[in-house]
């Protein structure tokens, strides 16, 4: 792989999406994937890992912003928030904004990961890694949970997709060992992909939730860079329905900060789902 040849990310046998490169940032083989960082003009930087595209320095806001601030703002008053995965710093940079938040720790299975993107994605993290409020841990998201104790009031999901390592993380026992550890009003969310080209992993996952949570569903974002546009976010609690807003409490929020794609309208908008995927869920 050179300069100016195109990476291409396959999203099944028949279709994919090119990339050209205009810079190699850094191409990588850890102990657990294939790590690489390219220059693209027009989109900036790219984070790939196993030839699929994790961020991009273009609109990694969107999805950094919706998968934190929809739960966030949905709490009542969230103090200390569990991250797995999100070596790229992307969702440590948005939750530092609340200040009322106490604590965040973040559990990323590959070290290399947050060293490189310390190193290379600036634009990403912001020098988030080192503030006082978080705790890194480099574990096994799956066997951190198993084993875990504490509870939190937030569980953000920020993984691969489900294969190689982040397999796990889409399973009924990780989320069984996700709500054993929320709090009584706390909320799970995770990125579910996009489902014209994921949809049994979100059906499936969907049947979980069900099965583990009083209250569940999705909310979507567009994210230009996924393939299909629209991204999915599961999310789950036993005690909070996040479909009922309360309308002023959430603009009243809102108002205090600057976001580059979440607003109030977003927040409500987002869990309208188009009436194809309806339809599937319905079944189930």
């Amino acid at each position: 792989m050179k300069k100016n040849e195109f990476f291409l990310e396959k999203i099944n046998k028949n279709i994919g999406q090119f990339f050209k490169i205009d810079e190699i940032i850094l191409k990588k083989k850890t102990k657990y994937q294939e790590i690489l960082i390219f220059k693209n003009k027009k989109i900036g930087k790219i984070l790939a890992i196993d030839n699929i595209i994790q961020t991009t320095s273009f609109d990694e806001f969107i999805y950094h912003e919706m998968i934190c601030f929809i739960p966030i703002f949905s709490h009542k008053n969230p103090k200390n928030i569990l991250i797995i995965g999100g070596g790229d710093g992307g969702c440590l940079k948005e939750i530092l904004k609340i200040n009322y938040i106490n604590s965040i720790t973040l559990v990323e299975l590959d070290k290399k990961i947050i060293k490189y993107s310390k190193k290379y994605l600036y634009e990403i993290h912001k020098n988030s890694f080192y503030n006082k409020k978080i705790k890194i841990l480099i574990d096994d998201g799956f066997i951190f949970l198993k084993k875990n104790t504490q509870k939190y009031d937030i569980i953000i999901i920020d993984s691969t997709d489900p294969i190689g390592p982040g397999k796990a993380l889409f399973s009924k026992k990780f989320y069984t060992y996700c709500k054993n550890s929320l709090n009584e009003n706390g909320i799970i969310v995770g990125q579910n992909g996009t489902y014209m080209y994921q949809k049994k992993n979100i059906i499936n996952n969907f049947k979980i939730f069900k099965k583990l949570f009083q209250f569940q569903g999705f909310y979507q974002a567009t994210i230009p860079t996924y393939f299909g546009g629209n991204m999915l976010f599961i999310w789950g609690s036993n005690n909070i329905d996040l479909k009922k807003i309360n309308l002023k409490n959430l603009k009243n929020k809102i108002k205090l900060f600057h976001f580059k794609y979440y607003n109030f309208s977003i927040h409500i908008n987002s869990f309208y789902l188009p009436q194809y995927l309806l339809n599937k869920l319905n079944k189930n």
